[in-house]
């Protein structure tokens, strides 16, 4: 490739710039219209018409005023858009380019392929394609040769003879390049080699094949999209939204779907990508802000992050029943119990009886059975039985009518009321009936309606119940915590998935049909009761799955040696494994890869660095050396540095004492779920530093106390699979070292 190849796609950028220009103009002109036309309908509305005043012409016109203000308003939001697309294009219109040479058509033809499409009006032929469009799929699965993509009128096959790359900055060809698809090449290597922003970027320029394969899956319901540390599965998972929002531009809009992430800190920190992409965020939120309106506002819900902390600052016997608990509460097992309990509740709540007052049959108890397994089958249980109870309270109004005018009738022949006034006679006749009723009505409420919480604390307290319900299935002793934060309107992190499938069981799901997709990211840190709920709660959704078994924080996770699919066995679901990781450096992923005992079966790309360091420090000495490695990282130019810890309380000390004697570093403790990722050095705990990656990582103090029970290797292995350029670890010489890092081969690190 020579001067003149570079000479024609300089010339060819600059054709499509003075497009971009002139419908950049064109735009800003029409949004610039649309803006004045609604500050002169608003003017005219406020000056020149008294509402209240108004004839009705007036109002008439006023209404046609305010008809074409929001027709204004609109069409202004619509070129408000366009415009900043157009002004987003306008930073780099395209990245890459294949020449496709379709079978049956005499002459290839040149595709520029960007993050967005781009259309010569005059000609209204495609200058840039979409990189979600059919036929840019061809520039991330193919390379040199035979071809195809499949498009609105079936497959389309021939060859590609030219696959270029480019980077365009401020205007100019800054570089170009042809290439097969090799997974090392130029561009990938540049985009790996970056510092970490405080947001994640898209990776549109630099998908791979195997990734675009589950970006692009469109037919599957249920899609699990699995991989190690760094493999691109949450980009992965962005990207697909993006592409489904194209996909399906005429039936799916940015409010059909949501994202559940781990916490808010990853909320926050994924939220750039798809504007990035040209499309608007869609809604995000955690599972403790669905179950809290869910379960009821009145309970406080633990979030994942506060229960995860108070396990892991137990010790010895009472961190391993809490585990034990844990695990058991999110197991296929005691999913069974919660199904024959509802099954139990079921039975008790349909023994219905004949109501009757004053010998006077208001319903019969064979008519409830029929209205409950015929008439309102339909329904959840609760609201069937809500049903009868309103159907009853129907039937009882007449002849509670009939009773008071017998009351009255009564009363008016007797001698000492004869001088009362005809309202006081009414009211008590009405106070009798009631009295004669309302052991019928207590009986009827006490039969129709389920208390699901109720019934939960009595499956703990109720050793009875429990036997019917788990059978020969073994009780934790956890059951005493349970009602204990239950009596004080809190409902733990471990107890609000099954109270949440009881709810739902018995009372009914908030179904959103509006709901057209649903992504779960870290979803090795769901339990199959979970996945169950969103299930039920949005039962019009395709369901995107993203995880890594290794990563887990869920403890009935850590007791299974499976993969995610294994765990999620019965789910109908389609495996996406992602084999590549792409994050850290060689040494870095060899090191984390160690880690787990080898046992993560995936490559790394070839892209070099310096070994992770294990630094030895005194205890008296130790926060001094790890400040000091903090300020030499930071000298080196990394952008974001994390200080990566087991528990809150360990982030909190390291933090004191950088504030009291370095400020100049101007760390941030993020130990809150509400805190915002920033440049910088930041200390977090391990469970909130999941999805998250930085230039540099400090792992403090890795004892054997700290990391040597089997489930902390996951918390080890994920705190140092954050880093992308550098890892450095501290152990106090007094502690032993954790055994993961004693069991790794020296060649894998430096002791320092």
């Amino acid at each position: 490739m020579g001067d003149r190849d570079f000479q024609l796609e300089q010339r060819w950028l600059d054709y499509v710039y003075e497009k971009i220009d002139e419908q950049l103009e064109q735009q800003t002109q029409q949004a610039v219209d649309y803006r004045g036309q609604m500050r002169e309908i608003r003017t005219s509305l406020w000056e020149e018409h008294g509402i209240s005043t108004a004839s009705a012409n007036q109002l008439v016109d006023i209404a046609q005023q305010i008809a074409e203000l929001r027709h204004s308003a609109t069409a202004f939001g619509i070129q408000h858009r366009l415009l900043k697309q157009l002004q987003e294009a306008e930073k780099a219109p395209y990245f890459g380019r294949i020449d496709f040479h379709e079978e049956g058509l005499p002459h290839r033809e040149a595709l520029y392929i960007g993050i967005r499409s781009l259309i010569d009006p005059e000609t209204g032929q495609p200058l840039v394609y979409d990189w979600r469009a059919p036929v840019s799929s061809m520039f991330y699965d193919y390379g040199l040769g035979p071809a195809q993509y499949e498009g609105p009128g079936g497959v389309y096959r021939g060859d590609i003879s030219l696959k270029r790359q480019y980077r365009i900055r401020k205007r100019k060809l800054v570089y170009m390049f042809d290439n097969e698809l090799t997974i090392d090449d130029e561009v990938l290597q540049e985009a790996l080699g970056q510092h970490a922003s405080e947001k994640m970027r898209t990776i549109v320029n630099t998908i791979q094949r195997e990734q675009n394969k589950a970006i692009r899956n469109d037919h599957d319901d249920l899609l699990l999209v699995e991989g190690p540390a760094g493999s691109g599965k949450t980009s992965v998972a962005l990207h697909r939204v993006a592409y489904l929002l194209y996909r399906y531009r005429d039936s799916m809009q940015s409010q059909n779907i949501v994202i559940f992430s781990p916490n808010r800190i990853f909320n926050d920190y994924i939220s750039h990508v798809l504007p990035e992409l040209g499309e608007e965020n869609v809604y995000q939120t955690t599972f403790q802000d669905f179950a809290e309106p869910f379960l009821g506002w009145e309970w406080d819900v633990e979030t994942q992050s506060s229960c995860l902390e108070a396990l892991l600052a137990k010790e010895g016997k009472c961190r391993e029943e809490l585990l034990e608990s844990m695990a058991f509460k999110s197991s296929p097992q005691f999913q069974a119990a919660l199904d024959r309990l509802v099954e139990l509740i079921i039975k008790e709540k349909c023994d219905f009886f004949d109501v009757k007052v004053d010998r006077t049959l208001v319903i019969s108890g064979a008519e409830q059975a029929k209205l409950f397994s015929e008439n309102y089958s339909y329904l959840p249980v609760q609201k069937r039985l809500a049903k009868i109870e309103q159907r009853t309270m129907f039937l009882l109004r007449p002849l509670k009518k009939k009773l008071i005018r017998a009351e009255l009738k009564a009363t008016g022949q007797t001698q000492g009321l004869e001088g009362e006034s005809w309202s006081e006679q009414v009211r008590k006749a009405v106070a009798k009936v009631n009295a004669k009723i309302e052991p019928v009505l207590k009986k009827l409420r006490s039969q129709l309606r389920i208390d699901s919480i109720g019934w939960y604390k009595r499956l703990w307290n109720d050793e009875v119940l429990w036997q019917q319900a788990a059978g020969d299935l073994a009780r934790p002793g956890s059951g005493s915590r349970s009602l204990d934060t239950l009596d004080q309107d809190l409902i733990s992190f471990e107890d609000a998935v099954p109270l949440c499938y009881l709810k739902g069981e018995l009372e009914g799901y908030p179904v959103k049909r509006n709901i057209r997709h649903v992504v779960v990211d870290e979803v090795q840190d769901y339990s199959p009761m979970q996945l169950q709920i969103l299930l039920k709660t949005f039962p019009r959704a395709r369901f995107t799955f993203v995880g890594d078994v290794y990563q887990s924080l869920n403890p009935y996770v850590w007791q299974a040696e499976q993969t995610l699919e294994d765990i999620f066995a019965g789910m109908d679901l389609n495996t996406v494994r992602l084999q590549k990781s792409y994050r850290s450096t060689q040494e870095i992923f060899h090191f984390c890869n160690g880690l787990l005992g080898e046992r993560v079966q995936a490559e790394t790309v070839l892209r070099q660095g310096k070994k992770p360091e294990l630094h030895r420090a005194a205890e008296n000495d130790k926060f001094k050396r790890l400040s000091d490695l903090l300020l030499a990282r930071k000298q080196e130019g990394f952008a974001t540095i994390a200080v990566i810890c087991e528990t809150v309380q360990e982030c909190r000390d390291i933090f004191t004492h950088l504030e009291q004697n370095h400020p100049q570093l101007d760390a941030a403790l993020l130990v809150n779920e509400k805190s915002s990722f920033r440049a910088g050095v930041s200390i977090a705990p391990v469970f909130l530093a999941k999805g998250l990656e930085f230039d540099a990582v400090l792992v403090p103090w890795v004892s054997a106390e700290k990391y040597g029970e089997e489930y902390q290797r996951r918390l080890l292995y994920v705190a140092c699979s954050r880093a992308l350029h550098s890892l450095d670890l501290f152990h106090v010489e007094t502690e032993p070292l954790s055994p993961f890092i004693q069991a790794l081969s020296p060649e894998l690190y430096v002791l320092e």
